[in-house]
């Protein structure tokens, strides 16, 4: 094989690989996938809603360590609102995790429109739970609860 062909057969190989990564409105190629470890920042909120079915919701926060200009460590603290629609798993979700377990969470970025009580539009980003697990409670017990869900909207 000559030069000029491997060369132009690698120029295609990168071609083909640079496409899958491209702009594209290809559908396929979208990602939202959200992966959280944290603490819980209270126990769940059980809505209930018509028809014996349940809606979850709990926070999860998320801190970083970073030195400012002065050297000096400062700690910042992100909030996450979670939501569970998996009407088997929100059965016994709020018994499983309680405030201060360490989790592992899953999921998707969504965005919720709703108008507050002034009446003014606002947006709310949450994360739609795909899979939860608990790492550790605050009592460092070794008992660990895992659970996968599709989601059930």
């Amino acid at each position: 094989m000559s030069m000029l062909s491997m060369s132009r057969n690698i120029f295609s190989q990168a071609s083909n690989i640079s496409r899958a990564f491209s702009t594209s409105a290809v559908a396929r190629y979208n990602v939202n996938k959200v992966i959280l470890v944290g603490r819980m920042g209270a126990d769940p909120e059980v809505v209930n809603l018509d028809n014996d079915r349940k809606v979850i919701h709990y926070t999860v926060a998320t801190s970083e360590t970073r030195s400012d200009k002065e050297g000096n460590l400062v700690k910042q603290t992100q909030w996450h609102r979670i939501t569970s629609w998996n009407q088997g798993l929100n059965n016994f979700l709020p018994e499983k995790i309680k405030k201060g377990d360490l989790v592992y969470v899953e999921g998707k970025l969504n965005y919720r429109d709703y108008t507050d009580k002034q009446g003014v539009q606002r947006t709310r980003p949450e994360i739609l739970q795909s899979s939860v697990k608990v790492l550790s409670t605050p009592k460092h017990s070794s008992e660990q609860f895992e659970s996968s869900e599709q989601e059930d909207m």
